[in-house]
């Protein structure tokens, strides 16, 4: 069993995260939920690590909730539980697979493999404020992009809406021994939440539980 992280935290949240080393034929000893199956299929993926990425989300909340689930998407693309009322988020690089729960509160996660590549990219997804602290850390300047760059993917998953601007519409202060505060400011919406790191290994994962 590939788990490699699982975290009850006191903001009520529960974190998961996979690491898929395993087959298809193998990830699905873990899932007695032929309901599930059956909708992946459905789904008519073509890629294997795509399929196993869906498969993996069911194994780690089947692990939280202690029960078969159910995931259902609305127009957004935003992932929910029927027949649950708490709520997910789910998010995947490579091999890896992170997902969140919480009963009450909306979240939002995102896990990223940092690297270099970040820099060519960085002028799209930072703005002005961001720069002037990115300036001044002494962190390595690739990690201090990818940390905004996972904080926004979380918030846009919390949220959950289209035509968010990542470089208008989120500012993310800089983190303080791995939280932090980022606003959103979309026309008449305008909210702050607090942000927090996790980094392990090759990893790094951000989420937000709602206010």
């Amino acid at each position: 069993m590939a788990l490699i992280y699982h975290n009850s935290g006191p903001l009520g949240q529960h974190i998961a995260v996979w690491s898929i080393s395993e087959t298809y034929d193998e990830l699905v000893l873990f899932l007695n939920n032929e309901s599930f199956l059956k909708k992946i299929k459905n789904l008519g993926l073509k890629s294997p690590l795509r399929v196993n990425q869906k498969l993996v989300a069911g194994i780690l909340f089947q692990h939280i909730l202690n029960q078969n689930i159910e995931l259902s998407y609305d127009e957004l693309g935003k992932p929910h539980l029927k027949n649950n009322t708490g709520h997910i988020s789910i998010s995947n690089t490579k091999d890896f697979v992170a997902v969140i729960y919480h009963p009450k509160k909306s979240v939002g996660i995102d896990i990223e493999i940092p690297s270099e590549r970040i820099l060519k990219i960085a002028p799209k997804f930072v703005n002005e404020q961001e720069q002037l602290w990115l300036d001044a850390s002494q962190t390595e300047p690739y990690l201090n992009y990818y940390n905004i760059w996972c904080v926004k993917e979380s918030i846009f998953k919390l949220i959950g809406g289209g035509g968010i601007d990542f470089k208008k519409n989120i500012i993310v202060e800089e983190p303080l021994n791995n939280i932090g505060s980022v606003e959103f400011i979309k026309q008449h919406q305008e909210a702050t939440f607090k942000y927090h790191i996790i980094t392990f290994d090759e990893i790094l994962i951000s989420f937000i539980v709602g206010n």
